[in-house]
């Protein structure tokens, strides 16, 4: 996925973090039928396992003063090992998002984007949050958790 309109300024693509984190974030929430359906804690749990990998990558610039490409080099394995954890999820004989092809898809070219540097590394958490935001946003519309809570137990603010 292309995200920059100007790697070099920082510049991203106009459309990204409003159409096309919504057209993501319909897919997501328009796969699979009744159970199988990507659930919101699913995919709450991959934006962690990413938030995670952002909290590792400004620790390592700390352990390394400040020394953004070798901190990089060493977050590259953890983005791999990520990937690898996706596959493990997706395996066929009953792995929890085994029917969930497009979302292990996307995550995957987030991953592999992610992996390009650290600028594509920052973009792409940005651009998965947007994306988690609208996730939720449609699930109100469609009558999702938000909309089935009882008028004694109000809805608490939502955290990712």
């Amino acid at each position: 996925m292309e995200f920059f309109e100007n790697l070099e300024k920082g510049v991203y693509r106009k459309g990204l973090f409003d159409e096309e984190a919504k057209r993501w974030a319909q897919e997501l929430r328009n796969e699979g039928q009744g159970q199988d359906k990507l659930k919101s804690s699913q995919f709450r749990n991959y934006f962690h396992e990413f938030r995670r990998l952002e909290d590792t990558f400004e620790r390592y610039k700390r352990e390394v003063g400040g020394d953004e490409a070798l901190a990089w080099s060493r977050l590259t394995s953890q983005i791999e090992l990520l990937r690898a954890k996706l596959a493990y999820g997706g395996r066929s004989n009953g792995g929890p998002l085994q029917k969930l092809p497009k979302f292990r898809e996307k995550m995957d070219e987030l991953l592999s984007d992610a992996k390009r540097s650290s600028k594509h590394f920052a973009v792409v958490m940005l651009f998965l949050e947007a994306v988690l935001a609208y996730f939720y946003g449609l699930e109100g519309e469609r009558g999702g958790e938000a909309a089935s809570r009882s008028p004694e137990r109000p809805a608490q603010g939502r955290r990712y």
